[in-house]
């Protein structure tokens, strides 16, 4: 019997380690602040220079609707981390607090949450358990950095090895050959090192070597701080290699930001090429999982005469501009329109994701997190808000199957997406877009699909029920970033940056105002109801006494009905008719007051309603109330 026992108990161990020993590593890369136009391989501005991450994603999977879960950088990290929409842990903008500080992810679910004072696990706490050596090196941004108080860094939240600052200088226990040390401040940039963000892969890539000395899967969280501002330096040799760029809408102060931003983004692309060519060192490549996303869009540019959009005076060349863009989406960072929320997303797996892959469904961020789990052996918690991709990326699946909606919620606006739907709202307004037939959102659809609105309306009111209640920030991204909706503002020239002069046909303004759909061609509707006649009193259906030609002319035209059935009398064949109902389920001769007539959804959806003739389906007080 211990025989046995002895051989059950090493085959599962086997089983176990085999297990381990299949699992993928999996590396994050979250850029910051980074714009839907800037990956080369969306072809909408060439002189985006991402090779290695074009490569990437073109021979993985290419998500051409990927979204953050916020539309600003604490609760977009937040979000991530969790794995849940980051309003239900109470945690929606950069000035949240959740009862530890303003801007400090909570350890502990507040009050009022669905999980009050249960730890609040990131997945680096989840990956950690499943036996993953987990590490970070970027810009944390949920907490203070470089404290003598760890609490709130990444130390305390699930990472074992870790870089993290917010430019060259920062705290670390690696060094960057690989070995740990003690934690302790690193200043400055060392020698040889461009800037931030190639810091940043750097101690991606001496996390990588110091896993190879054990045998623990691992799980990197590179975050990197770009392109966001501040911007790069002139000196930066990734700016003076940059070219000159010279756009036709763009004046040279503009051209120059530009260049900056994508300068920046340049260092990204070689950053990740770095931490490929560590991987491929170490024959990892095949093993590990790579998901791309940004937090969020580009900021808004400032040098328009539009008051209360953050980042500095009216008039201020450039303000909060990174030089990175979202054209041709509509609106920025802060808003929850396309350009505040959509954001370049990929996957790469070799020999597991299938090259070439292009994905139009909606992939959020909160599905990299619920992916990561699942790749590591996890099981994704009921609460988690994102879904595994892993069957989608590896053509086991056709499309992505998603039981819930995604939601949006932030100053005094929210959107809830479905589908090609999505909808906006404010406490002023409503806003419906077709995102498949107007991925730009240049037209409002909340009249002639109000059916679809309502619906999506209902979703967004049982989510925001259930959500903590906060005090309310007083911005308002409606008015804040009113520039999207209306467009320009009254005596504001038109803003250069959203003029498209990158693509044919010609380059056109942006954004423009929003339009509302044009209405249906809905046909008039004119339904004539004899009293009485019976089946053979028309001349197209065999009557030799009846003159009917009229009737015989339209009969002959259109389609006649030589089965069609009415109730025995009056009252109850009319009744039928106006509600689609049974008359037997009014439960007497008169269509009582709860039914509803076609007339009244009708009317509801726009049309005008007469009826002229015999009514006779309820008494003459009820005529009165119902009449059409």
């Amino acid at each position: 019997m211990k025989k046995y026992l002895i051989i059950g108990l090493f085959s599962v161990f086997c089983i176990m380690a085999s297990a381990m020993a299949n699992r993928p590593n999996v590396i994050l890369i979250y850029t910051d602040d980074h714009g839907y136009t800037d990956l080369g391989l969306f072809g909408i501005d060439k002189h985006v220079d991402t090779p290695v991450m074009d490569k990437l994603a073109s021979g993985g999977a290419l998500m051409k609707a990927g979204y953050s879960s916020a539309p600003q950088c604490v609760p977009s990290r937040a979000g991530l981390m969790v794995g849940r929409i980051q309003n239900e842990f109470a945690f929606p903008h950069n000035q949240s607090d959740a009862g530890e500080g303003s801007g400090r992810m909570p350890r502990i679910y507040p009050k009022g949450t669905d999980k009050a004072g249960k730890p609040v696990l990131t997945i680096a706490d989840r990956m950690k358990k499943l036996g993953y050596l987990t590490g970070f090196s970027g810009k944390w941004h949920l907490g203070p950095s470089n404290s003598s108080n760890p609490k709130h860094d990444p130390r305390a939240r699930g990472f074992d090895y870790y870089w993290t600052g917010s430019m060259e200088s920062g705290s670390t226990n690696l060094t960057l050959d690989g070995k740990t040390v003690e934690h302790q401040d690193r200043k400055g940039l060392p020698e040889g090192i461009a800037n931030r963000v190639i810091l940043q892969g750097k101690y991606g890539e001496s996390f990588i070597d110091f896993s190879q000395d054990g045998d623990k899967p691992f799980f990197l969280y590179l975050p990197l701080y770009a392109p966001h501002i501040p911007l790069i330096k002139k000196s930066d040799p990734y700016y003076q290699k940059f070219p000159k760029l010279d756009y036709p809408h763009y004046e040279n102060w503009r051209d120059d930001r530009r260049r900056m931003g994508l300068a920046l983004i340049k260092s990204i692309d070689d950053a990740v090429g770095g931490v490929m060519t560590k991987l491929r060192e170490h024959g990892l490549e095949e093993n590990t999982m790579i998901l791309f996303a940004s937090d969020n869009g580009a900021p808004s540019k400032m040098g328009r005469e539009e008051p209360g959009l953050p980042g500095g005076a009216p008039g201020t060349k450039g303000g909060v501009w990174n030089g990175s863009n979202n054209v041709p989406m509509r609106g920025e960072k802060g808003s929850l329109f396309e350009g505040g929320i959509r954001v370049p997303m990929f996957a790469y797996w070799k020999n597991e994701i299938i090259p070439g892959t292009v994905i139009q469904e909606m992939v959020t961020t909160l599905d990299l997190t619920a992916t990561t789990l699942k790749a590591g052996g996890g099981v994704i918690p009921d609460e988690f808000d994102g879904v595994d991709l892993l069957p989608r990326l590896t053509g086991r699946v056709a499309k992505i199957e998603r039981v819930e909606p995604m939601f949006w919620d932030f100053w005094h606006t929210q959107v809830v997406r479905i589908g090609d739907w999505k909808l906006w709202r404010s406490n002023k307004q409503e806003l419906l877009f077709n995102l498949a037939k107007d991925p730009y959102e240049l037209t409002n659809r909340m009249q002639s699909e109000a059916k679809i609105a309502d619906r999506l309306r209902k979703k967004l009111d049982l989510w925001s029920v259930t959500l903590p209640r906060l005090n309310k920030s007083d911005r308002d991204a409606s008015e804040v970033f009113a520039w999207p909706l209306e467009g320009a503002p009254a005596r504001t020239q038109p803003d250069p940056r959203y003029l498209v002069p990158y693509t044919d046909p010609k380059p056109a303004p942006y954004p423009a105002p929003i339009k509302k759909a044009e209405k249906s061609k809905q046909p008039n509707i004119l339904i004539i109801f004899t009293d009485d006649q019976g089946y053979a009193d028309l001349g197209c259906f065999g009557s030799k006494e009846n003159q009917t030609p009229v009737l015989d002319n339209l009969a002959g035209e259109g389609t006649m009905f030589t089965s069609f059935y009415a109730q025995p009398v009056c009252g109850p064949s009319r009744s039928a008719l106006l509600t689609g109902r049974y008359p037997v389920r009014s439960k007497g001769w008169s269509m009582p007051a709860s039914e509803i007539t076609f007339a009244e959804m009708l009317k509801e959806v726009g049309y005008q309603t007469a009826c002229v003739g015999k009514w006779d389906v309820s008494n003459r007080k009820a005529i009165v109330e119902r009449m059409p």
